[in-house]
């Protein structure tokens, strides 16, 4: 089934008043991209996950204001999680000589507790902060995410990062070439009394990591949030938890 949609500027906050400006689609229907649907078995699968979990005394009641939310938090993290496989699937058809596409990239058994997050770049793994699955697609537990990495990208980039494969294999596609510029290198190690590093892409000791993990993830984050705005259209009920439109927002201008 193909949707009769535009797709586009559906990931964003919006911060006009009344009613959200999402499209009502059919109950089966989560999101759309690129302009096909995305089933709602998969958010309804994920709730079912999450609220059969440890965490289920805590979580709103699903007819609430803040389970609504909930929801619609949990559907972004799913949406991230598919555009990231859409992203492999991408690649894959690009270069028919590398790693293997959408369908392999869950592992064969699924971790048992939290792990720490990779970004598998072309310089290796890059470790980017401690974090646990919301009820991820990899099969994870539930669990805390680490603050630092919601700080510096969202609560929900952090969720999709930590729990799924797919989204960390992207985010070391998209983030490969980033680097630290050598002037702030320079400084950084000065402030600190250390030496700057010969090869600014090349971390030699941890301040130098961290500066760039965080770079890599700052820019994942800005490439999650264009791809989402040109590939995802968002329905009505399901829109952006941050969406000041949408009635169980009480964020208003």
């Amino acid at each position: 089934m193909t949707a009769a949609v535009t797709v586009g500027h559906g990931h964003g906050h919006s911060h006009g008043q009344g009613h959200s400006q999402a499209p009502v689609a059919p109950p089966e229907v989560m999101a759309y991209l690129n302009g096909e649907p995305v089933p709602r078995e998969l958010l309804d699968d994920r709730l079912a996950v999450l609220r059969a979990g440890d965490a289920a005394c805590v979580l709103p009641r699903p007819d609430s204001r803040e389970g609504r939310q909930l929801t619609r938090w949990v559907a972004q993290v799913v949406l991230t999680e598919q555009l990231c496989l859409d992203e492999l699937h991408r690649h894959t058809n690009a270069e028919p000589e590398t790693p293997p596409g959408p369908q392999d990239v869950a592992p064969a058994e699924p971790p048992a507790a939290p792990r720490d997050v990779e970004l598998e770049t072309s310089a290796g793994p890059q470790e980017i902060a401690p974090g646990a699955s919301v009820g991820s697609r990899d099969g994870a537990d539930a669990g805390a995410i680490d603050v630092s990495t919601a700080i510096a990208v969202g609560s929900i980039t952090a969720a999709a990062l930590a729990g799924s494969e797919a989204v960390r294999r992207v985010a070391g596609l998209v983030t490969a070439d980033v680097r630290i510029a050598a002037e702030q290198l320079a400084y950084a190690a000065d402030v600190l009394g250390e030496e700057p590093p010969a090869d600014p892409g090349v971390p030699v000791a941890g301040w130098h990591r961290e500066l760039l993990l965080s770079a890599r993830l700052e820019a994942f984050a800005r490439w999650l949030n264009a791809a989402m705005h040109e590939r995802v259209q968002l329905v009505r009920g399901l829109e952006h938890p941050g969406d000041s439109s949408q009635p169980d927002n009480l964020h208003r201008h």
